[in-house]
């Protein structure tokens, strides 16, 4: 993977994770990345609930899909997902921003993240993302872009 410019990733301006203008961003982030830096695998289709955002009162329903073979975030709810996460804003940010696995596991034994479906699949997906380490370009630029 290629190095990012660290002039690029300090130009990107910062919102709130999941809101409307952080999902624009990732967006323009990723077309600019390429498919290639966004890649991963395994396939799944995850729907999210996600609960206390700063953003909005109720509950926010988003969608997280690797399924074209690389990372796709949105609002809303993707058709037949292989399970469903309910958890807290601040959860969700630590999970799918930080990629930080041992709090991640914290996390599910403290009972933050509830889970109905294939967890097999969750957990496929937390050792991708996990294993793409440090100075990772998809990682540094979802950190780059999140206050």
């Amino acid at each position: 993977m290629a190095d990012l410019d660290p002039g690029w990733l300090d130009s990107l301006k910062r919102y709130e994770f999941l809101s409307s203008q952080w999902l624009e961003e990732f967006h323009a982030v990723s077309a600019r990345l390429g498919s290639d830096q966004i890649g991963i695998e395994p396939a799944v289709k995850l729907n999210q609930v996600v609960s206390g955002c700063p953003f909005q009162a109720e509950p926010l329903r988003a969608y997280l899909s690797t399924v074209s073979g690389y990372l796709e975030i949105g609002i809303g709810e993707i058709e037949n997902p292989d399970l469903t996460v309910a958890l807290d804003y601040e959860t969700a940010k630590l999970l799918f921003v930080d990629l930080d696995p041992r709090r991640a596991v914290e996390a599910f034994l403290g009972g933050k993240v509830l889970v109905t479906g294939d967890m097999t699949k969750l957990l496929g997906l937390a050792q991708a993302l996990a294993s793409r380490g440090p100075g990772d370009p998809l990682g540094e630029a979802l950190k780059a872009i999140t206050s």
